[in-house]
């Protein structure tokens, strides 16, 4: 079968287009074996170019994953491609059409999503982050869980997803609370007025030491914060492994809770005084 559009022309008779289909059998059954076949193939090569960045390790989990995505557009592009040219279309028409509509779309709007698509490389290409990594990214704290061509992924409070843009991942500020070995705690604390200051430091920093997962160097400090309205504020800070944070920082705090009960060291929290008075003679009378 054989589809013939025909040709258009100018008034010299210069034919302009010219564009024809030969569909037999056998065209559709090589384009159909084109797609199937190059399907597989780069299937195969991407997980082949993955695993070959991974053993090498250059480039986290994040950025890998990113490259492989990025790859098989690229390769499944060119087995659609090379499939309808089985069909007799011109390939070269084609990619020079699809240029001039992807020029049209970036035109009407798409500049976000290219400034999206950038911004995960370089993202990825700078390490800033690593799956499982506990971060803040333009306010949103979570761990992350995937960073994608046009978005990152972070999961929040163990179950919420949070899906923030990579343009506006790259344009923030990014927190990293795990990438370095080591992470300081800062627990703040307060005490009533009348409380042995002295005795209050000896006890926050007798619980730090103690700690078998407390790091003996940098050494505890207790920080003097601020003279509040109920209380006088301290911070104990200290340092430990980042993978034991959240569980000495717990820690932390239940000791101090018990060892200031213990002392007879008053915890104060806000108070609130009524003061009730006799109603004036006459008032409310008419």
């Amino acid at each position: 079968m054989q589809i013939f559009t025909g040709s258009t022309g100018d008034a010299a008779g210069v034919s302009a287009t010219n564009f024809s289909l030969n569909i037999t059998p056998e065209s559709v059954l090589f384009a159909v074996l084109a797609l199937v076949i190059g399907y597989i193939v780069a299937k195969l090569l991407v997980r082949w170019i993955e695993r070959m960045l991974r053993k090498q390790g250059h480039l986290n989990e994040v950025a890998t994953g990113l490259l492989g995505r990025i790859i098989s557009v690229l390769l499944y592009l060119i087995v659609i491609l090379i499939a309808v040219s089985f069909l007799g279309v011109d390939v070269n028409g084609v990619v020079l059409g699809l240029s001039a509509i992807i020029g049209l779309v970036v035109a009407f709007g798409l500049k976000d999503s290219i400034n999206n698509f950038a911004a995960g490389i370089w993202i990825a290409s700078m390490n800033l982050f690593d799956k499982g990594e506990e971060v803040t990214i333009a306010g949103q704290w979570g761990i992350v869980q995937e960073i994608g061509i046009m978005a990152t992924q972070i999961t929040a409070a163990g179950s919420n997803i949070i899906t923030i843009p990579n343009g506006m991942a790259w344009n923030d500020s990014i927190i990293n609370y795990t990438r370095n070995p080591e992470r300081r705690i800062d627990q703040s604390f307060g005490v009533s007025y009348e409380s042995d200051m002295t005795e209050v430091v000896r006890i926050a920093l007798a619980i730090a030491r103690g700690h078998p997962q407390v790091l003996d160097t940098p050494e505890p400090v207790v920080i003097f914060s601020e003279m509040a309205d109920s209380s006088v504020n301290f911070t104990l800070r200290c340092w430990t492994k980042t993978p034991d944070y959240y569980g000495t920082r717990a820690d932390l705090l239940r000791s101090l809770h018990a060892e200031f009960i213990a002392a007879g060291i008053e915890i104060p929290y806000p108070h609130v005084d009524i003061a009730f008075r006799n109603g004036i003679p006459g008032e409310g009378q008419n």
